[in-house]
């Protein structure tokens, strides 16, 4: 009984806070922009400039988690990021972001 009231603990823990690696897209292609090709770069930045709203798309199985703060995210188009924050459903709360060295 312990093992499964740890396991529930450690599991729900997991669920809501993490730290997660991948790329920021915009929210009208998505994961077909989460590569590091020029023409995938450019065609996010293209369409955030256009007001689509940045997204998370994850390397670990490619979900795609709309962002707290999309503004914020939509600075890190260059290369693979790491995300942290607390997940919320389809949604990041997004503590902090940065370069994937």
């Amino acid at each position: 009984m312990k093992k499964l009231i740890f396991a529930s603990l450690f599991l729900g823990t997991m669920l809501n806070a993490e730290d997660m690696v991948g790329w920021i897209s915009d929210s009208s292609c998505g994961a077909s922009n989460a590569n590091a090709s020029k023409e995938s770069r450019d065609c996010a930045s293209s369409c955030l400039k256009g007001g689509a709203k940045a997204v998370f798309v994850s390397d670990n199985g490619g979900k795609v988690f709309q962002l707290s703060d999309s503004a914020k995210a939509a600075r890190f188009l260059d290369k693979k990021v790491k995300v942290s924050g607390k997940v919320n459903g389809e949604t990041i709360e997004l503590a902090s972001i940065a370069y994937v060295d």
